[in-house]
């Protein structure tokens, strides 16, 4: 979709949602009014709307996600009602259906999706929730999530409105997404200005789950490390609603990989982009045998891991290396802390490649087979190249590139490892994984198969 698309749908998404809030008011006090409110909203909005389905949002509808009365003109149904003479519950329901199908193709709009990735959002759900009900009531429910959304796109480096010119200029921050992150990270919390803020979200995330009635898993230390988030989370609550999918991959990762992993007698575990990852302290099949886990990360995430978990013994050997993964020699680092490439490694690089040039991470999986035992395994998740487009979100914003999942055995091939890959759909534990947008990838070393 085209960036010019997704910035018009944030200025009209802004006119539209205190208009549609008057509507909703108008038309319980005076059914009549409500409905010349209405029709006067429509009249304004059709051109408008008429654009972005035309130049980019027409898949959700033709797909069957959004209803199709959008390709239909609103002027003259809304004609059509008045000439009828439709009952009040008829007026009401036809107001309702196209209130709902805009909001719908406006949130599209705002978050960049096409119809596959509608679904099982949030805006979805709760049209799907909605669907046989046709009263003015559930409009504010579809309000508040564009709200949210709108609250999470002002944050993105898409959205270039006078806020955020005044931004730059008081703050002296650039209107980019990596410093706006660090920009709102200062002022979330002072002790942790240098911790990237996606790190400190997963973390708030894991958090979360760790007090919720059915956790996949619990990680005492999680609170700690990501510092006092509550005032992003108050006003940010559809990003905070949206942390499953780091959940269920770490959940994957340790269920069906790292358990039997730990079965052998010695192992190397090595986490590269560690970030505030804590199973050294309490992933317990780490107790059994011998295994060493290695945290590779910038120096900077590693003082303040250190810092806070100073007074937490790990359940086995935990080494942490200060590197940059997109650095030549990053390893040299990693032999020289007590790695050996005469011991089995389990490379677990999660959440990690779609931030890294395709290039580099080419580069990077080469040299993991370069340094690595025969019986060597890995894990990596990728996204498909349609999440890779998108400019908002506190991840997604970041992401790089993309692979469809047909093509990720050949390119993994061509590093040197043998892969299998799932949709994160396939395994999502019931939770919100991102509608197959993202992938698990596991896998072994080459040079194991061919023996």
């Amino acid at each position: 979709m085209d960036i010019h698309i997704r910035i018009y749908c944030i200025r009209l998404t802004k006119q539209v949602v205190p208009e549609v809030e008057k509507i909703v008011k108008i038309f319980k006090q005076d059914t009549e009014k409500g409905f010349d409110i209405y029709f006067n909203f429509i009249k304004k909005i059709k051109p408008s709307m008429e654009k972005i389905i035309l130049e980019g949002l027409r898949d959700p509808i033709e797909v069957g996600h959004i209803s199709s009365r959008l390709l239909r003109d609103p002027l003259e149904a809304g004609i059509n009602v008045k000439k009828e003479k439709f009952t009040l519950e008829e007026v009401e329901g036809h107001i309702v259906g196209y209130l709902k199908a805009i909001l719908q193709l406006l949130y599209c709009g705002l978050k960049g999706l096409k119809g596959w990735q509608y679904l099982g959002s949030p805006m979805h759900k709760k049209a799907v929730e909605t669907q046989s009900i046709w009263k003015m009531t559930i409009i504010p429910s579809f309000l508040e999530i564009m709200k949210d959304v709108v609250a999470e796109v002002e944050l993105s480096d898409l959205y270039t409105d006078r806020r955020q010119e005044k931004e730059r200029k008081n703050k002296s921050v650039k209107a980019n997404s990596i410093e706006l992150l660090e920009y709102l990270d200062t002022n979330l919390e002072k002790n942790t200005t240098d911790i990237p803020f996606t790190a400190r979200l997963i973390a708030y995330y894991r958090a979360l789950e760790s007090k919720s009635d059915s956790p996949l898993f619990v990680d005492p230390f999680a609170e700690g490390l990501a510092g006092d988030l509550s005032s992003y989370a108050k006003k940010h609550k559809f990003t905070v609603q949206r942390g499953d999918y780091p959940l269920v991959r770490s959940y994957f990762i340790e269920k069906n990989l790292l358990t039997t992993w730990c079965n052998q007698k010695e192992t190397q575990v090595v986490l590269l982009g560690a970030g505030l990852d804590t199973r050294a302290y309490r992933f317990l099949p780490l107790k059994k045998n011998k295994h060493i886990i290695f945290e590779i990360d910038f120096e900077k995430v590693i003082k303040y891991k250190e810092k806070v978990l100073s007074d937490k013994k790990p359940l086995c050997n935990l080494v942490r290396v200060a590197g940059d993964l997109t650095e030549v020699n990053w390893e040299v680092n990693l032999i020289e802390s007590g790695y050996s490439s005469e011991i089995p490694t389990f490379w677990i690089l999660e959440g990690l490649v779609y931030y890294i040039d395709q290039f580099k991470t080419i580069t990077l999986l080469k040299k993991l087979v370069e340094i690595s035992h025969s019986a060597s395994k890995i894990f990596v998740d990728v996204c498909v190249p349609t999440l890779a487009e998108l400019v908002f979100g506190p991840f997604t914003r970041h992401f790089k590139w993309g692979l469809d999942k047909k093509d990720i055995p050949a390119f993994f091939a061509g590093t040197g490892w043998d892969v299998t890959c799932f949709y994160a759909d396939d395994y999502n534990e019931g939770r919100d994984v991102g509608q197959r947008g993202l992938i698990f990838v596991q896998g072994s070393h080459f040079r194991k198969n061919c023996l």
